[in-house]
C-alpha cells in the first residue's frame, strides 16, 4: 500500500475546516435549526475565515472553495468551470493549505 499523501485527505480537511465549523447559510449542509454552537470566539473564526477566503485566494481557489461549500462536489464544480476534476482538486488542496497558514499566523 503506498503511503499516504496530505492531498489524499483535502475532503476530510475541507469537512472539518468549513463545514462543521464554518456552517453558514450558504453551505448545503446547514440545517438551520438554531442548534449550532454560538459563541464570540467561533464567530470571530467563521468572520476571519471568510475574509481570508474573499482576500487571500485566487480568483480560481475563490470559485472552487464557494461552489465546494455550496454543496458542489468536484465533478459537479469541474463542470462549470469547464475544468478537469483533478484541477479543482488542486485548487481545493492548495486553497486549503493556503487557508491553514493564514489562519495560523
Amino acid at each position: 500500500m503506498p503511503p499516504k499523501r496530505e492531498s489524499d485527505f483535502a475532503e476530510v480537511m475541507v469537512d472539518k475546516l468549513f463545514l462543521e465549523s464554518f456552517a453558514n447559510e450558504q453551505s448545503a449542509y446547514h440545517t438551520g435549526d438554531g442548534c449550532g454552537a454560538k459563541s464570540p470566539a467561533l464567530d470571530k473564526f467563521r468572520n476571519r475565515l471568510r475574509w481570508h477566503i474573499d482576500h487571500s485566494l485566487s480568483k480560481r481557489q475563490k470559485q472552487v472553495i464557494k461552489y465546494y461549500l455550496k454543496g458542489k462536489k468536484e465533478r459537479q464544480i469541474a463542470e462549470i468551470l469547464g475544468v478537469a476534476q483533478q484541477v479543482v482538486n488542486i485548487y481545493k488542496w492548495r486553497a486549503i493549505k493556503k487557508l491553514k497558514r493564514v489562519m495560523a499566523s
